[in-house]
């Protein structure tokens, strides 16, 4: 699966987030998350593992309790069923990738033309 950056597709998720499902395979989605200033991503957990990187902006995230303060170029690896949320102080853009692929986001796929 090749998505180019014109296919893809912003969803907002919640107020101030808004995801961008790009690629998926039998094992993995990878995503982009546009997290706007002032903005936050409530406590929670999933089943998957998650890994990711900051491409711009500055979030403070809570992973298992402990808070990491990332800034461009930073990166995180949270393991499954791991609580975690996110404060953000700057608008960001993430890339992340998730373990095994997260159904919930493949409605977000980019409609192919």
């Amino acid at each position: 699966m090749i998505t180019t950056n014109d296919q893809a597709v912003w969803h907002d998720l919640i107020p101030g987030i808004r995801v961008s499902t790009l690629v998926h395979g039998e094992k993995t989605l990878m995503a982009r998350f546009e997290l706007q200033e002032k903005s936050f991503l409530p406590m929670h957990s999933h089943p998957h593992e998650q890994t990711g990187y900051l491409v711009s902006g500055r979030m403070t995230m809570t992973i298992g309790g402990v808070e990491h303060r990332f800034g461009p170029g930073d990166s995180w690896c949270i393991a499954p069923g791991v609580e975690h949320g996110a404060v953000v102080h700057e608008t960001a853009l993430a890339i992340e990738v998730f373990s095994p692929v997260r159904e919930d986001y493949m409605p977000y796929l980019p409609s192919r033309r």
